[in-house]
Parts: C-alpha cells; structure tokens; sequence
C-alpha cells in the first residue's frame, strides 16, 4: 500500500504578521462555521497521516544509519581462533557486544522527531509506531486515515486492538476493519472500539485468548504522591476489564445507598466507598443530618464536660468514631433475610429492608448488592456458538469469560424474531405502548440493541442513561402521542437528553430504528451507525410490515408459483427423452 501527498514548503514559514488569518472566519454563519470545521477535520486526518509516514521513514533512515556505524565499529567477524574463542565466550555469558555502542536507531529518531514537533520521547517513540503499523500492519485502515474517515486517536484505537494478532491473520483483519470503517458513517470511540473488536473476534479468535491473558498477567495497582498537588495521592491500575466492572459497580452500589440528603458528590461518595472497603466495610455510611446530629450546644459556666480530657469523658454506648472520622450510630445486626435481591427498574443496584428491631434511617442498615450488564445471544450460553458478549461500558468479552459470569448472574431472556399468531404477551405490550414507562423487559431490549448514548460522539454507557420518545408522548391524550415501543425510544444521557428536549436539535427515528439527528444549523448526523444489533443477530429486527409491500410480495409469490406450475407442466408433457 503505497501513499502520495502534494508537497508543502520546507522552509514552513508563518504568514506575515500584518495579515489577519482568523478575519474571513468571523464573517462566517453557524452553518458554514461548521462545514469549515468538518473540511478541517478531514485536512487534519491527511496531514496526521503525513506526519505518521514522515515519522516512520526518519526511524528506517536512521536505523539504517545505525547497522552501518554498528558494522564499521563491530563486524563480527573473529581475527584469531583466540578472539573467536572469546567472542564465543561473551556470547554465550548473555554479553551484547553493542550494549554501550551508542543509541540506536529507534533513539535517535525519537530524539530528533520529538525535538521538531516539541514531543517528549515516549510521545516520539508513539508516532514511530503508529507509523509503521499504518505502513505495514493496518495499511488499508491508514487509508480511511488518509481519508479522513477516522482520525489519529481511532487509528491508534484500531492499532492498540490489533496488537495480539499474529501477521497470518493481519491482512484479513486489516482488509475486514477498512471495509466496516468506509460503509459506515463517523462513530463515537465507544462504538468504534466495539466495532473493531467484532472484527478481531471474528477473524482472529486466537489474539482475544492471548490478549485475555496479557491482561490477567500485567494486573496491578499503584498509590504514589500525586507530584502536582500537595496532600493528595493518585490511584493507577490495570485490571482485567471484567474485574474492573465488578469493582466499578461495586464502588457505584456502595456510593447509592446513602440518602439523598447526603452533602458529598458522587465521586466523593465513589472515593469513600473505595476507603470503606479497604477497612473492611461493606456499606457507606451515611452523612446526612439525620445520620450525624449536630452538637449541642453548651453552656460554657454549667456543663462539666468542658475542659475535661479525653480519659475523663464517659462513654456513650452505641457510639463508635468512623473510619471518617465523624461520630456516626452504630447500627443493628441486619437479618440476612430482610435482603431484597430483586433488581430494580433501572437496573441500579438494590438495597436491602431494615430490620424491625433497626428504627434508625442510617445507611449502615442497607447492604448495597453491585450490578453490571451483560449482553450475549442465547445461543451462546448454551454453547452453540462463540461469539462475543457486551460488558456494558467496558467493550466486547469472549463466550467463555461471558458464560463463567453468566453461572452467577440474574437472568432477562428476550424473545425476538417474527411471529406468525400474536401471543399474550404480544397483546400486553400493546397495551403497554399507552404508559409512560417502559416495562423492564422493554427498556432491556432498546439497550441491549445500542452500545451507548445514541447522540453523536457521546459514549456514556448504555445502562447509566435515560430513555427518550423520539416522537414525544402525550401525557393527557397518551393515544394521540408517541407510543411507548421499541421503534420510538432511544438511549440519551441527561446531558443530551436536555440538549435534544430544550435546545433547537431535532431528531428521527426510521423503520430500520437508524436515528438521526439535526443541529440547528441545519446538519444531519446519524447516531447509531454501529449497534448491538450489529454485533448479535438475534436482535436484527426487520421494519413493520406495510400493505404496499405485502401487495408486492403475494404477486412475486404468485409469479413464482405460477412459474412452477408452467415448469412442471411443460415436464409432464413433455418426457425423457426429449
């Protein structure tokens, strides 16, 4: 695969400075604004791929440079038995003979691309790959780069995901990948990643096991100063991206049993339910005011307990200091039986039901049960197949690892395909369509059929978001308004969701359940171009059928029964041999 690009001026010299640059922009409308910024995209993934190229040919050249001053300095070759002896020696001691010969070529061409786009070396040594895998490995996918199809972060995307394939099965990957990227529109990073991780399960099986692997091996935690803010620490890790999900919906459980009066933020809670499990907890507790009474107050000439020290105290029973450091109350023994292990309607996690004996509101009282999403055919759980599961906000995960996580999950099978006679539950969900709220069932199916947020761009997880009526339900004439169906709701997350409901976006919703959006100035955007419904077979759903298409399907049906009635009278009367 071979690129070509125009030339540009080596000099690379600025404008003068009297000339404006940015003036012919202000003119602009919102509309061509836009436009200019979609056309710069499009310059901007050409010229990425120049520079990748420029990157890649600067480490050949000089790692050519580098075989030839290793030669001149150390040929190999031996004077004397004795040196040959010794070579031998050195050799087999595990010795490099060029070990302190001077940076190779890699080195030098990190330092000198760094130093002219003002890189750091481990940023140069990144587009030195990328480079040579767009050359070598994924040539096909660097065109859609050239292209302007994708840019340099899906690219190197679609490079990391390749990384376990074996140059067998690389070309079949790379042609199958740039085929997928052309055919369909721009897609968010969370879709694309799937996307590429479908073609690597299909066509490369054996680099899902090794890469499977990799991560089980390369796991591990790191808590070091944080060298930029005083008085704060840092947490980095890699996880097995299925214990990861675990420990995420476990930190999220823990962090929603609290009350709503609670002062922290989300991600504070999230942090104290990280510390709380360090010591040994299960549950976060509560900081609200009716978890924590204020102090009273006192009176400074009458109570005997100002001044005193903290051995002369007496204390409370019942009243124990937390690991917070705020005085909380101890809570009841919860009955193991008073757990609710029912799911609830929004897929979050559930909490438990206080003990009679427990009359306190603290969230001590609740054990938080941790819940993540899986989706899978059926057929794979039964071992049918192989093909991929869907750990939702997480990506693509082999029929192994999807059926040992599925031994001790809460199961929702959904029927899907085509009935010929309506079924009860076909007449509930009718009926179903005129509420408000989705049933459980139905809010699975419309997840399970996208990966994310269906706005452009957007990956939030699919379980973590709203559900939206593309045509808005009419709350007092709910026949009148959009109906409560597979085909009118979408995924959004509340962000986008307001954006789409309060702003001037507009969207639709086809037959074939694409959705596409509108922005005020007046450009369209698909959002879903890759689904779930794209990665599982069994949620294909075809459009609702039409009376003009049954007219035309019986008449092909009766041109082609009437054919074969001509065929075999023409057979009867006329016998072998002809």
């Amino acid at each position: 695969m071979a690129f070509e690009f125009g030339t540009i001026d080596p000099a690379g010299e600025c404008p003068d400075v009297g000339v404006d640059v940015f003036g012919p922009l202000a003119g602009l409308s919102p509309e061509a604004l836009i436009s200019t910024a979609t056309y710069s995209a499009t310059m901007n993934a050409a010229n990425t791929c120049r520079m990748l190229m420029v990157a890649s040919l600067l480490h050949e050249q000089r790692e050519e440079d580098y075989l030839l001053r290793r030669s001149e300095s150390h040929s190999g070759e031996a004077g004397s038995v004795d040196e040959l002896a010794t070579m031998t020696a050195e050799a087999a001691a595990g010795r490099d003979p060029y070990a302190e010969f001077g940076p190779n070529g890699l080195e030098q061409a990190a330092a000198e691309f760094g130093a002219a786009m003002n890189m750091t070396p481990a940023d140069a040594r990144n587009m030195i790959r990328t480079g040579d895998a767009m050359r070598y490995r994924l040539p096909l996918t660097g065109t859609a780069l050239a292209c302007g199809r994708i840019d340099l972060h899906r690219f190197q995307i679609a490079e990391r995901r390749t990384d376990f394939v074996d140059d067998a099965a690389m070309p079949t990957v790379d042609a199958a990948l740039a085929e997928v990227i052309l055919a369909r529109d721009p897609m968010s990073t969370a879709r694309f990643t799937a996307l590429v991780d479908k073609v690597v399960h299909t066509h490369a099986p054996e680099a899902v096991k090794r890469r499977n692997e990799h991560a089980a091996r390369d796991r591990g935690v790191t808590i070091s100063p944080d060298r930029h803010q005083s008085g704060r620490s840092r947490i980095t890790g890699h996880l097995p991206h299925t214990d990861a999900a675990a420990l995420n919906a476990q930190l999220s459980a823990m962090a929603a049993t609290v009350h709503t009066r609670d002062p922290r933020t989300t991600a504070q809670r999230r942090a104290d339910a990280l510390l709380a499990l360090a010591h040994g907890k299960r549950a976060l507790d509560c900081q609200c005011r009716d978890c924590i009474p204020e102090p009273l107050a006192h009176d400074l000439d009458t109570d005997p307990t100002v001044g005193a020290t903290a051995a002369d105290m007496p204390v409370a029973e019942g009243i124990g200091e937390s690991d917070t450091g705020t005085t909380v109350v101890d809570p009841a023994v919860t009955d193991p039986a008073a757990i609710d292990t029912a799911p609830t309607d929004s897929g979050t996690a559930a909490t438990t039901k206080p003990t009679e004996e427990c009359t306190c509101s603290c969230s001590t009282c609740r054990v938080p049960r941790p819940t993540y999403h899986i989706i899978g055919n059926l057929t794979t759980l039964q071992g049918l197949d192989d093909d991929p599961g869907m750990l939702d906000g997480h990506g693509l995960i082999d029929a192994a690892t999807m059926r040992r996580l599925f031994v001790d999950a809460i199961h929702s099978v959904i029927t899907t395909g085509v009935r010929t006679e309506p079924t009860e539950a076909d007449v509930q969900a009718a009926a179903a369509a005129s509420t408000y709220v989705p049933s459980k069932k139905l809010q699975a199916l419309v997840r399970a059929g996208e990966l994310c947020c269906t706005f452009p761009g957007c990956n939030q997880p699919v379980w973590t978001v709203d559900l939206d009526h593309t045509h808005p339900f009419d709350h007092r004439h709910p026949d009148r308004g959009g109906k409560t169906t597979q085909r009118n709701l979408k995924p959004l997350c509340r962000f986008h969701h307001r954006i789409k409901t309060f702003g001037a976006w507009r969207d639709s919703q086809d037959e074939y359940m694409a959705i596409w959006f509108e922005a005020p100035t007046g450009h369209v955007y698909l959002g879903n171009p890759y689904t779930g419904r794209d990665l599982f077979s069994s949620l294909k759903t075809q459009p609702p059928d039409h009376p003009a298409r049954r007219r035309l399907g019986d008449g092909r049906i009766a041109r082609t029964v009437t054919h074969r009635r001509q065929q075999d009278e023409w057979n009867r009367k006329n016998p072998p041999p002809f």
